[in-house]
């Protein structure tokens, strides 16, 4: 419906107001439907940056459920090894005091708790092996690796059996984290789920919950760190808050988007409310009812009020209020609701006051999702001057297509018409007729000139009647001579009789009239028939007319003839004899031609 520019947009100047507006209206249409859509995808935005904080927090409960779990395991093994460290004691106490006093019973006593403790060892470092925590036993909380279990040695980078050559320290990746541990374990004396980051052997970075415990070991206090492995904990933080972060640029990109729009939908606004306010042409929205529900200032100027509202006020029913013929409304809604549309569609209206005027609308329909209307919309135009001088310009064209027919045939007038430069054509078989009033030009000399016009103009007047009657062309007069042709533009195959009876018809005719002083008028006539060229002349003035050997024939015909009589050629009367009546003339000398047998044509035979 319209022209775009190189750059996308669309070019308004290239299209009426109507296609303007409605190319607005979808545009602030679709504005309006992105900014919507924008803002649920800004909220959708929002909840699933929040979903995704929920399940943070979901993974950091479970995270803390599994930290409680390793405390309480932590626990139950420091309570294992304070146990087997206490019993040791005890039983080395035994031990003493039995080999003291030489008491074989507590002798044997002895060596079933140290059997006991062995077992008790053997018991935790069955659970230690078992665990999937990371379990290192050391002399400082970050000295030299007493022990350390399977779990330990895979989070350290480390082979079991190298395990025990390194510091736990070896594998913190802050240099001054063994004596910030150091100081903190001298204030308590464990240390529970704290974060770390460290390296394994091979130097790659780990991530762990540690926690640290003194403990009793062989009589011995040493230090059990427990590590639990959050590498994979803090993958997920990392892509939840990098995707978090990319949800918050959506977020703030989407809601630039939305203030963009918002501008352009302000603008677009702006522009249809310019156009429709300041077109020169009238725009309205009418109800399917015939109530106008939106008109612009145009449109009230061209109806004759002072305001788009006293309109809208006044019409609330235009197929009987505003329409001149009272079926014009259902014409142009049955077209439309057809077609969807209708441009240039003309009618004549009443204005305010009464008055009628011609306008042309360009209509179109509005409809729902459903197909149900909404309403029409379109654009008018005062044509009433260019109907005035449609009508004017018409008149004209037929006054002179008249005066282009009294010139030349039908057929030539429409090929001039349609602007063909040179018309010119041969015509194989027509027949020719001149006609003179005998004496007519004494007559001039006794009569005025508008008597002498007022004369010829009735006579001649009464020949074109009966040429129009037989279909023949009139091509000229001259003088007081007449010539008529048939058989061209367009072939006949009577034209030689129908030129016949026009000669009887004339010579009829022609006894109505008398001079004044009571004497009648006499024709001579001549008629030959053959091959003849015509064509039309002249630039300004033209003239329709014919040459050939077949013209001169006839008027020699007519020239060489006698008053009252009709001469016709030895070509002519062999095509009428059968149905006409001749009398021979008989050898006639012809001017340019020499000898020729003519004939008199006297009359038609009867049918009977």
């Amino acid at each position: 419906m319209g022209h775009s520019s190189s750059s996308g947009q669309v070019d308004l100047s290239a299209l009426d107001p109507l296609d303007q507006i409605t190319l607005l209206q979808q545009e602030v249409l679709a504005l309006r439907q992105l900014n919507q859509d924008l803002q649920v995808t800004l909220e959708t935005a929002v909840e699933h940056g929040d979903a995704i904080e929920a399940e943070l927090q979901q993974a950091n409960q479970r995270l803390q459920a599994e930290i409680a779990e390793r405390q309480m395991a932590q626990s139950t093994l420091q309570a294992i090894l304070t146990t087997v460290s206490r019993d040791k004691a005890d039983l080395e106490a035994i031990l003493n005091l039995t080999v003291e006093h030489g008491d074989t019973v507590e002798y044997h006593l002895y060596k079933r708790a140290v059997e006991v403790m062995r077992q008790s060892e053997e018991l935790f470092r069955a659970i230690a092996e078992a665990s999937p925590v990371a379990m290192v036993l050391t002399q400082t909380p970050a000295g030299s690796i007493r022990y350390a279990n399977a779990a330990a040695a895979q989070l350290l980078g480390v082979s079991e059996a190298d395990i025990l050559t390194y510091t736990l320290g070896d594998f913190y990746q802050e240099p001054d984290l063994p004596d910030r541990l150091q100081q903190a374990l001298k204030q308590e004396s464990s240390l529970v789920g704290f974060e770390l980051q460290g390296k394994n052997a091979q130097n790659q970075a780990f991530w762990a919950i540690a926690s640290i415990h003194q403990v009793s070991l062989q009589g011995e206090l040493v230090w059990l760190t427990t590590l639990y492995d959050i590498g994979d904990r803090k993958q997920i933080e990392e892509a939840l808050r990098q995707s978090q972060a990319k949800l918050q640029e959506q977020a703030r990109l989407l809601k630039t988007l939305v203030e963009y729009r918002e501008e352009q939908l302000r603008q677009s606004e702006e522009k249809y409310r310019s156009i429709f306010e300041n077109s020169v042409e009238g725009i309205y929205q009418v109800s399917p009812s015939g109530h106008i529900i939106n008109a612009n200032p145009a449109l009230a100027r061209i109806y004759g009020y002072d305001s788009p509202a006293e309109l809208m006020a006044a019409l609330t029913d235009i197929a009987k209020q505003l329409y001149v013929q009272p079926s014009r409304r259902a014409e142009l809604t049955v077209f439309v609701n057809q077609f969807g549309s209708a441009s240039d569609m003309e009618s004549q209206i009443y204005r305010k006051d009464g008055s009628i005027i011609w306008i042309s609308e360009s209509i179109r329909v509005v409809r729902d999702e459903a197909e149900h209307v909404l309403h029409y919309e379109g654009t008018v135009r005062d044509v009433t001057e260019h109907k005035q001088m449609e009508a004017e310009l018409r008149q004209q064209r037929l006054t002179s297509e008249r005066l282009l027919l009294n010139v030349l045939p039908q057929k030539v007038a429409e090929q001039l018409k349609r602007g063909t430069n040179k018309i010119a054509d041969h015509f194989n078989k027509v027949t020719v007729l001149f006609a003179d009033i005998v004496n007519f030009t004494e007559l001039a000399d006794t009569v005025s000139p508008n008597e002498l016009v007022d004369i010829l103009n009735e006579i001649f007047s009464s020949f074109d009647s009966l040429v129009d009657h037989y279909g023949l062309e009139k091509i000229k007069t001259i003088g007081d001579a007449y010539m008529v042709v048939g058989g061209l533009p367009s072939p006949h195959p009577r034209h030689v009789e129908l030129i016949a009876d026009l000669a009887l018809g004339m010579q009829r005719e022609i006894t109505r009239f008398q001079r004044h002083d009571g004497t009648p008028f006499y024709l001579r006539i001549g008629i030959h028939t053959g091959p003849v060229i015509a064509g039309v002349i002249g630039l300004k003035k033209f003239a329709y007319d014919l040459w050939g050997d077949t013209v001169n024939i006839a008027s020699r015909m007519e020239a060489h003839g006698e008053p009252g009589k009709i001469q016709v050629t030895q070509t002519v009367y062999e095509r009428l004899k059968d149905s006409y009546d001749f009398k021979p003339r008989g050898m006639t000398a012809i001017k340019g031609k020499g000898k020729m047998t003519t004939y008199w044509l006297l009359g038609k035979r009867s049918l009977n």
